[in-house]
């Protein structure tokens, strides 16, 4: 089953085009990652698929529906951008948010699942960057959600931080989530990921697995990356120049 699908998605902005035409999908259970420089379009892929924005042309669909709506509490997302309110203590702020949902974990399992136990009655204001990013995690995955929309989910985590957020992510899917995750972290889109899709100037300039793209290893992650990433650039200056 095709959980999202976006054909043909332009968003534009004055004077930038966000995206040119993106095509991707993911299947039910599938790890993706969506890989590209600054301003390649991820953030913008987030907040399509959440119905935040809605696209200048194209078509965006999320277990075969339009975004937002309904379709809002099938899904968990943590978003870039995302505020929290800093006076909350975490197990408050879970539980407001849980009751969002039809169907919501009980916090404190939640809070187990995030390493967050211990930190139940601080508030937001006094955690680390680690630690707001497993409370983002945390409230992600309260409503229970069949998907998962991670962009640069595991930015301010140290090495065995991001391994527990992974085991958790990974343990989501077994419940029979799916994830969608946007990263610059090359080595992190080839270890966690199903199939990477790599995104320059608002398009897909490769779609496969890990060990496709780099040829079985044969070739460097970051080369075969930059290579794709700079040719794709290069050929859209090309066309803004005709």
């Amino acid at each position: 089953m095709t959980v999202l699908e976006l054909r043909d998605v332009r968003k534009t902005y004055p004077g930038v085009d966000a995206l040119a035409g993106l095509d991707v999908s993911v299947a039910r259970g599938e790890i993706v990652a969506l890989l590209g420089p600054n301003g390649a379009g991820k953030t913008t892929t987030f907040e399509l698929l959440l119905g935040l924005i809605r696209p200048t042309s194209g078509d965006v669909r999320v277990f075969g529906e339009e975004p937002g709506g309904r379709v809002r509490t099938r899904i968990g997302a943590m978003l870039q951008a995302a505020g929290l309110p800093d006076q909350l203590q975490v197990r408050e702020l879970v539980r407001l948010i849980g009751r969002g949902y039809p169907t919501a974990v009980q916090v404190d399992e939640v809070l187990a699942r995030t390493s967050l136990t211990k930190r139940a009655t601080r508030t937001v204001k006094s955690l680390s960057g680690g630690e707001r990013q497993r409370l983002l995690l945390a409230l992600a995955l309260v409503g229970t959600p069949e998907l998962l929309l991670l962009d640069e989910p595991t930015a301010a985590m140290d090495v065995a931080s991001r391994r527990t957020f992974w085991e958790q992510a990974r343990a989501s899917v077994a419940d029979g989530a799916t994830i969608l995750f946007a990263t610059h972290d090359l080595t992190e889109a080839a270890a966690v990921a199903d199939r990477v899709v790599v995104v320059a100037g608002g398009r897909v300039v490769a779609d496969t697995t890990p060990d496709a793209l780099t040829h079985h290893g044969d070739d460097d992650l970051e080369e075969v990356f930059l290579a794709l990433t700079n040719e794709s650039s290069t050929a859209a200056d090309e066309g803004d120049d005709r």
